[in-house]
């Protein structure tokens, strides 16, 4: 398999992983908007409950990055913000051991992060390969 075409799969495979992080980012923003977490401070539980849509952006500015190749570190930024986003859930859910559609989401954008932190390491190495 050439570069080119290594190069491709990265992209594809990164882009479907992203959007589906983001579909279920903005969908535990929704359920947390319904269903608030146990804060008694109200600007706390704000800040806590909009983390998975400004995780939902964010995503979406990385995945612009990534598939118009506009900034070159771009993956290294999408391999920070994965780790941060398994960082942030574990504590999430350490912190406030939260309902089971709760918890079964912020698992599943667990394991999505590992899956997007292995194809961006995967990808970094095929440009590192193709620019030097």
């Amino acid at each position: 398999m050439d570069i080119t075409s290594r190069q491709r799969i990265a992209v594809v495979s990164g882009a479907v992983l992203y959007t589906v992080n983001i579909i279920l980012s903005v969908t535990l923003y929704s359920l947390l908007t319904i269903v608030s977490l146990p804060v008694a401070n109200l600007d706390i539980r704000a800040l806590l409950t909009a983390v998975p849509l400004i995780s939902a952006i964010i995503n979406g500015i990385i995945l612009v990055l990534l598939v118009i190749n506009l900034l070159k570190g771009a993956q290294y930024f999408g391999i920070g913000k994965s780790a941060l986003a398994i960082v942030i859930y574990l504590g999430y859910y350490f912190a406030f051991r939260p309902r089971m559609d709760i918890t079964s989401l912020m698992f599943a954008i667990i394991a999505l992060s590992v899956l997007q932190i292995i194809v961006l390491y995967f990808y970094a190495k095929v440009q590192k390969e193709l620019f030097g």
